[in-house]
C-alpha cells in the first residue's frame, strides 16, 4: 500500500509536507532535477508509489503544480524533473539545496502493468515527454521478461534537448 501525504485519519489534508531540497543538477536547457528528502522522517521512510503516479509540489509563496515521480519506487533517491514553463515552475528553478518545498501525494493509479504482461510495449515521446514515462521505462527495464517486445520512440528538437542521454544506451536493450 502506498504511503499518502495528504491523508491523517481517512480526511484529506490540504497542507503538504515539507520536503528540503538536497541537491540540484541541471538537466537540459530550462529543465532541472531536484532531488528531495521528506522533513517527516517516518512518512519518509515509509513514501511508497507506483511508476506513473505523480505528486502536487507546493512552492510556498509561489503556487502549486503536478510533477511525475522519479523511476522505480524502489531507487534509494527520490527526485523530480522540472522544466520552467511558468512562474511557479521559475520559482522553483531559483530555488537553493536547504530550501523548502511542499508535496501532497501520490496520485493517480499509475500504469497498468499487470495488464501488460506477455503483450508488446511502445513509449513514444518527444523532448521533455520523456520524464513522466521514465519511470514505466525503468520498470519495464527491471521486468523484461513479463512483456513481449518493448520499443521506445524519442525525439527532441535538437540533440541538446534530449532527455536522459546517459540512459539511452541502456535502453538500447530494449531489443
Amino acid at each position: 500500500m502506498s504511503q499518502v501525504l495528504n491523508i491523517q485519519n481517512g480526511k484529506i489534508v490540504t497542507i503538504p509536507e515539507v520536503a528540503t531540497i538536497e541537491e540540484i543538477r541541471d538537466e537540459i536547457r530550462e529543465v532541472k532535477t531536484f532531488y528531495l528528502s521528506i522533513d517527516n522522517k517516518d512518512l519518509w521512510n515509509n513514501f511508497k508509489y507506483k511508476s506513473g503516479q505523480f505528486i502536487m509540489c507546493t512552492i510556498f509563496g509561489a503556487g502549486e503544480f503536478a510533477v511525475s515521480l522519479p523511476p522505480s519506487p524502489e531507487n534509494d533517491r527520490f527526485h523530480i524533473t522540472v522544466r520552467t514553463v511558468g512562474r511557479v515552475t521559475s520559482a522553483l528553478h531559483a530555488l537553493k539545496p536547504g530550501d523548502k518545498v511542499g508535496l501532497r501525494g501520490p496520485f493517480g493509479n499509475g500504469f497498468p502493468f499487470e495488464e501488460f504482461k506477455g503483450k508488446n510495449l511502445v513509449y513514444v515521446a518527444g523532448g521533455i515527454g520523456l520524464i513522466p514515462l521514465r519511470s514505466s521505462i525503468v520498470h519495464a527495464l527491471q521486468h523484461k521478461k513479463d512483456f513481449g517486445r518493448v520499443l521506445m520512440l524519442h525525439g527532441a528538437r535538437t540533440p541538446d534537448d534530449l532527455m536522459y542521454k546517459e540512459n539511452l544506451k541502456e535502453w538500447q536493450s530494449f531489443e
